[in-house]
């Protein structure tokens, strides 16, 4: 009887343990744990973790690299890149009490070279005197860039759930909605109805990451997508109230070519505004009005770039600028502060921005200076508020500011030049303008130097721009029908104008009478140099002809792959000898260098140009400062040219490390 007891009682308990092994099987079994991707691309030292869904609490899960030598996996499942090449991870989940265990998946992982191999060794860059902002001279040495923190993944989404609840539709009548088919598993999400597409917005999906970001930050977002027919997609983004008002869409990465039907790898950084004050969403669009599809989305933190270039070229040059209308200026901070110590103001220091034709008084206006000279009864109110913003901004940003510019014959609003300050009455007389030109210059002087921090940050003044080229919009320039009324062509127009001369005359002067002669630069500034060099040359040494009141020249450098030659022997370099042989002090100013039939010259361009720059710098021409003329190709006024060296906002090209490594070899 005891042992029948026994033997009853031993059944039972293997009946138990079998029923709980089978329970915690068919619960392991029921999960239906997945993994969130079959696909990674890296970069070289990238590190990136399998997120797996819906894990199941009796399992425990493995990792396994087939190939260490390509990329490695720790037992969380954080793959590490080690070198080019492809490998898969294999995940396991094994189940706790039965042991029993099931492949749960592959991960296929692409490792590619990152371009940072190109980066200088900026450890043993060497240290030498430079002059920095603000005239001082010593040591800069350049900084290293600590390692980039692992990147914390805010998003991942692979519509594997089926949620689109934080997706919209971008544009008049677009509809989205899931789809088969995807990338990595049978999701995916579509916008349709893209028949209304708007050439400035675009339109397709929509993802609100207002909940995702911080002001001021950069974020690396990658993705699949795919259309129905051959496109071009760009991801762009849009904040509804933005720092400056109205925001138009901003491009975050490149622009990808897509094959109809077939999903293609895409990835950018978005710089998150500097201020953000509503919705902040990205968006795909496609240049076509196909279907369009996005998959297996990624949304992590980006690294910083380092200071190395801003560092060099202020060693080098003392002044190393970009080109930014205010508003890039407030929602580019972290991106612009870490490349540049100056800045040029694209259009809110030309006189349009200051003259408005509705804003004429019939009295003085308080606080304004009116000359002798000044012949009118009516007097323009100019308008400051934006640059005063402007000058507060730079000061908090630690930016000084290229003032662009005075006196142009274009972006001067052609009221200024007509009796009554009417635009449909005859033009004044030269006596007329010249009062008018004083007017205009003694109040922006007085106003931004008795500005607070205008002493601070506004270091140098284009005079006068383009005298050279004032027939290049088809006719003769106003300032040119006021003062030469008889000249009657480019080929009659004279080397020696005296409203120029005037111009420099009222500005030095008004900077005598604050105490700031000597310590604010004047520029003629122009394009084209290299073919108007003499021309050049005699103006400035007829304005300074009694006292030395233009410092040099500003070297606008709209350039081509094609033309000027940029190296040591071109057209560039003999202009630079040409004006460092005068004494003057040069600026390269507007930057840029096309490549419109994308030849793949601009690499090698860039790197002779830069060899040369830096070059006749160490050996004794007065180059004070470089600028850019723009953040980056996709917001380019040159944009088809692909002109600068980062192709979107913190998306640099191989062109940025090879400039830097070629100023560093240069400067030794």
């Amino acid at each position: 009887m005891k042992r029948t007891r026994s033997i009853i009682s031993y059944v039972i308990a293997v009946s138990l343990i079998l029923s709980g092994a089978l329970a915690s099987d068919a619960l392991y079994a029921k999960a239906k744990a997945k993994l969130s991707v079959k696909r990674m691309t890296m970069e070289k030292g990238d590190k990136k973790k399998i997120v797996i869904k819906n894990k199941t609490k009796s399992a425990k899960y493995t990792f396994s690299s087939k190939k260490k030598k390509i990329a490695r996996v720790n037992s969380k499942g954080v793959v590490t890149a080690v070198k080019k090449g492809t490998t898969k991870i294999i995940v396991k989940e094994k189940a706790k009490k039965s042991k029993k265990s099931r492949k749960l998946g592959t991960v296929k992982v692409v490792v590619k070279n990152v371009i940072e191999t190109s980066r200088p060794d900026v450890t043993s860059a060497p240290s030498q005197g430079g002059t920095v902002p603000g005239g001082t001279t010593g040591d800069v040495s350049l900084a290293t860039a600590e390692p980039s923190p692992e990147p914390t993944v805010f998003v991942q989404v692979d519509f594997s759930d089926g949620n689109i609840s934080k997706f919209y539709p971008e544009g008049d009548g677009v509809k989205i909605e899931l789809a088969s088919g995807g990338y990595n598993d049978d999701s995916c999400l579509k916008a349709g109805n893209r028949d209304q597409r708007n050439g400035w917005f675009g339109c397709g999906m929509a993802y609100d990451i207002t909940e995702y970001i911080k002001a001021g930050k950069p974020y690396k977002i990658s993705c699949y997508v795919k259309c129905d027919s051959d496109a071009t997609i760009t991801l762009r983004s849009i904040n509804n109230a933005g720092s400056g008002g109205f925001n138009w869409p901003t491009q975050v990465g490149d622009t990808v070519s897509v094959k109809a039907g077939q999903w293609t790898y895409m990835e950018g950084v978005y710089l998150a505004p500097d201020q953000i004050n509503g919705n902040v969403r990205l968006y795909w669009d496609a240049d076509n009005t196909a279907d369009l599809y996005i998959d297996s989305i990624e949304f992590t933190n980006a690294a910083l770039i380092d200071d190395t270039f801003k560092t060099l070229f202020t060693e080098i040059f003392g002044h190393v600028g970009g080109c930014n209308t205010y508003q890039q200026m407030r929602d580019y901070k972290t991106f612009t502060t870490s490349l540049y110590n100056s800045v040029t103001m694209e259009n809110e220091t030309k006189p349009m921005a200051f003259l408005n034709e509705g804003n004429i008084s019939d009295t003085v206006p308080e606080g304004y200076i009116v000359p002798d000279s000044y012949m009118d009864s009516k007097y323009p109110v100019l308008n400051f508020q934006t640059f005063d913003n402007v000058i507060q901004t730079a000061y908090e940003y630690g930016f000084q500011i290229r003032f662009h510019v005075l006196v142009w014959h274009s972006q001067t609003p052609e009221f200024f030049f007509k009796k009554s300050y009417n635009k449909e009455l005859s033009y004044v007389n030269k006596e007329y303008m010249y009062g008018r030109m004083e007017y205009y210059i003694r109040n922006v002087i007085n106003h931004i130097y008795n500005t607070p921090h205008g002493r601070d940050v506004v270091y140098c003044i284009d005079v006068v721009n383009e005298y050279f080229h004032n027939y290049d919009q088809g006719s003769k320039s106003m300032w040119n029908t006021i003062f030469y009324p008889n000249e009657q062509s480019e080929s009659d127009r004279t080397n020696t104008p005296e409203y120029v001369k005037r111009a420099f005359e009222i500005t030095y002067d008004e900077l005598d009478s604050l105490g700031l002669s000597g310590k604010v630069k004047l520029f003629y500034n122009d394009y084209n140099t290299y073919e108007v060099t003499d021309d050049i040359v005699t103006m400035i040494n007829y304005i300074n002809e009694d006292r030395k009141i233009c410092d040099g020249v500003g070297m606008q450098s709209h350039l081509d792959v094609d033309y000027p030659t940029p190296g040591m022997d071109g057209k560039i370099a003999a202009t630079i000898d040409a004006f460092a042989s005068q004494g003057f002090e040069i600026q390269i100013t507007e930057l840029d260098v096309t490549d419109y039939d994308n030849s793949g010259k601009q690499l090698q361009y860039y790197k002779d140009l830069f060899n040369m720059l830096v070059t006749k710098k160490k050996n004794g021409a007065n180059i004070t400062g470089v600028t850019f003329w723009g953040l980056c190709d996709s917001n380019s006024w040159r944009r088809s040219g692909k002109p600068l060296l980062f192709s979107a906002v913190f998306s640099p090209k191989p062109v940025f490390y090879e400039v830097i490594n070629t100023a560093k070899a240069a400067w030794k």
